[in-house]
C-alpha cells in the first residue's frame, strides 16, 4: 500500500509540475502586458493618469471578484461527479447563463453611477464619459474569465495559453496605436480594452453555444450559490486587502503616491505572476480529486514544502531584478517605490500558502467561516492602513498587507486543522520563509555603482541556496528528483 502511495504522489507531483509550468508561460504573457505598459503609461501619461489607471485596474480586480458570485468556484467543486453523472453541459451552461444576466444588471448599475464613480472613487468628475466606457470594459472582460475557467476544468493548458497570446497580443497592438499613434492617451488605454473584450465576447459565445449548448436548471445554480457565494465575499474581502491601500495612499497622501505605489506594486506581483498563481491554477483540480485518497495528506505536505522552497528563491531572485528593471522602466520619480518590493513579494508569498492550508475547509464546505476570517482581515488591514500610512508613507501600506495576509493565513490553518489534520513540514518551512525574506531585504540595498549592485546581489542569490543545502533545508537528491520528475512530465 505505501508503495503504491509513493507511485500516485509521484504521479501527481509530476502532474502539478507540468500544469504550473504550462500555466505559468500563459500568466506570465497576461501579465506581462502589465510590464509592458510600465514604460508607455509612464513615458506617455502624466502621472495624474497613471494614477488614474491604477484606480481604474483596482476597479477592475474587484468586479472580477464580484461578477461570478462566487459561482466559478463552486464549478470546481462539483464539476467531477457531474461530469461522472453525464449531466456536464447542463451543469456549465445553466451557471454561466446565469453569471452572464446577472452581470447585465452590475454593468448597467455602474454605467448609470458613473458621475458618483468618477467624481468619488477617481477625484476625476471630468472623466465621467470615460467610467461609462469603462462599465462596457468589466462585462466583456467578464468573459476571458469564463474561458479560462472552462479550459482549465477541462485541463485544456494549451488552448488556455493559445488564447492568452492572441488575446493580449492584440491588447498591446491596439494599445500602442491609440496611445502613441493617434495620441488618446488615457482614453486609448480603454478604448483598447473595448476592441479586444469585444473580440473576446463574441469567441467566448460562439465556444459556449458549441461546446455546451444552451441549458438552464435551477438546481445547478442554487447549489453552485451554496457552495460559492460566501466565497464571493472572501474574494472581496481578498481584495480589500490587496487593493484598498491604493485608495488610502490618495486619500492620506496623493493620487501621484498612488501611482507610484500601484507601479511599484505590479513587481513585487511578479512572484505571484511566474509562480504563485500557475500553481495555484494547476493545484485546484488535483485538491479535490484527492479528497479521501490514501496519498492526499502526503501530496499536500510535500507540495506545500516545494512551494516555500522554490518560492523563496524565488522572491529573491524577483526583488534583485526589480531593483534594475523599475530604474530601466519608469522615470526618476518613479524609483523610491522599490522600498515596498520586498514586502509586497513576501505578502505574495504568504497568500499561495493558503492555497494549501484552505484544502481542509473547502472539502467539508467550510465556505462561511473562511469568509469570516478574510473579512476580518480586511478590516485589520483598513485600520492598519489607516495608522500606518500617516506614519511611515507607501511602505507603512506594504507592511500592512503583509502583517494581514500573516493573520489571514493562521486563521485558515486552524479552520483547516480542525477537519483535515495535516502535519506540515514545519521544521523546513518556516526557516526556508525566513531566510528568504532576510534576503530579499538585502536585496534593495543599492550600493550606488553598478558593479558593487552586481557583485552584492549576485553573493546573495548564490548564498541562499548554499545556505538552504548547508541547513538541509532542501537536499540534492530532491533537487535532482524534481528536476527529473519536471523533464519527465513533458
Amino acid at each position: 500500500m505505501i508503495e503504491v502511495n509513493d507511485q500516485n504522489v509521484e504521479t501527481e507531483l509530476k502532474n502539478i509540475s507540468k500544469n504550473t509550468f504550462i500555466y505559468g508561460i500563459g500568466n506570465i504573457a497576461v501579465k506581462s502586458v502589465t510590464f509592458f505598459f510600465i514604460p508607455l503609461y509612464t513615458h506617455y501619461l502624466n502621472v495624474f493618469e497613471v494614477g488614474i489607471i491604477v484606480l481604474l485596474e483596482m476597479l477592475e480586480v474587484l468586479y472580477v471578484a464580484i461578477a461570478p458570485l462566487g459561482i466559478f468556484v463552486a464549478m470546481w467543486r462539483f464539476f467531477n461527479p457531474e461530469k461522472k453523472a453525464g449531466r456536464e453541459k447542463e451543469f456549465i451552461s445553466s451557471n454561466i447563463l446565469f453569471i452572464f444576466a446577472v452581470n447585465v444588471v452590475f454593468c448597467t448599475i455602474l454605467f448609470l453611477s458613473a458621475s458618483f464613480i468618477s467624481e468619488v472613487y477617481l477625484s476625476a468628475p471630468n472623466l465621467t464619459g470615460l467610467v461609462k466606457v469603462h462599465a462596457l470594459v468589466l462585462f466583456l472582460g467578464l468573459s476571458r474569465i469564463v474561458l479560462f475557467t472552462l479550459f482549465r476544468i477541462h485541463e485544456q493548458a494549451f488552448r488556455f495559453i493559445t488564447f492568452v497570446f492572441i488575446d493580449f497580443s492584440l491588447l498591446i497592438l491596439i494599445t500602442l496605436y491609440f496611445v502613441i499613434g493617434l495620441d488618446l492617451g488615457l482614453r486609448g488605454v480603454i478604448y483598447a480594452k473595448v476592441i479586444t473584450g469585444s473580440l473576446a465576447f463574441i469567441f467566448a459565445l460562439f465556444y459556449i453555444l458549441k461546446q455546451f449548448g444552451v441549458h438552464y436548471f435551477h438546481k445547478y445554480v442554487v447549489r453552485s450559490l451554496r457552495f460559492g457565494f460566501p466565497l464571493m465575499f472572501n474574494a472581496i474581502s481578498l481584495l480589500v486587502l490587496s487593493t484598498s491601500d491604493r485608495f488610502f495612499i490618495k486619500e492620506i497622501i496623493s493620487v501621484e503616491a498612488s501611482g507610484v505605489y500601484g507601479i511599484s506594486y505590479k513587481f513585487g506581483m511578479i512572484l505571484n505572476m511566474i509562480f504563485v498563481v500557475p500553481l495555484a491554477q494547476a493545484w485546484h483540480p488535483i485538491l479535490f480529486r484527492l479528497e479521501n485518497a490514501p496519498e492526499q495528506k502526503v501530496t499536500y505536505q510535500k507540495i506545500a514544502l516545494y512551494y516555500v522552497q522554490i518560492g523563496s528563491l524565488l522572491m529573491l531572485a524577483v526583488v534583485v531584478a526589480s531593483k534594475y528593471l523599475l530604474k530601466l522602466t519608469t522615470t526618476a520619480e518613479f524609483h523610491s517605490g522599490i522600498i515596498i518590493v520586498p514586502w509586497i513579494a513576501f505578502s505574495y508569498l504568504l497568500f499561495g500558502l493558503q492555497n494549501f492550508f484552505k484544502a481542509g475547509a473547502l472539502i467539508h464546505n467550510k465556505t462561511i467561516q473562511m469568509t469570516q476570517y478574510g473579512l476580518l482581515a480586511a478590516v485589520l488591514n483598513i485600520i492598519l492602513n489607516l495608522v500606518m500610512i500617516p506614519a511611515f508613507g507607501i511602505l507603512g501600506a506594504a507592511i500592512a498587507t503583509t502583517l494581514s495576509y500573516f493573520v489571514m493565513i493562521v486563521l485558515i490553518l486552524r479552520l483547516s486543522q480542525k477537519h483535515l489534520h495535516i502535519n506540515w513540514l514545519w521544521k523546513k518551512m518556516i526557516p526556508v520563509i525566513l531566510l528568504g525574506m532576510i534576503f530579499s531585504w538585502l536585496g534593495i540595498i543599492d550600493m550606488q555603482e553598478l558593479q558593487l549592485n552586481f557583485a552584492k546581489d549576485a553573493v546573495l542569490l548564490l548564498l541562499l541556496p548554499a545556505l538552504m543545502l548547508l541547513l538541509k533545508l532542501v537536499s540534492l537528491k530532491e533537487i535532482k528528483r524534481f528536476a527529473l520528475r519536471l523533464r519527465g512530465a513533458f
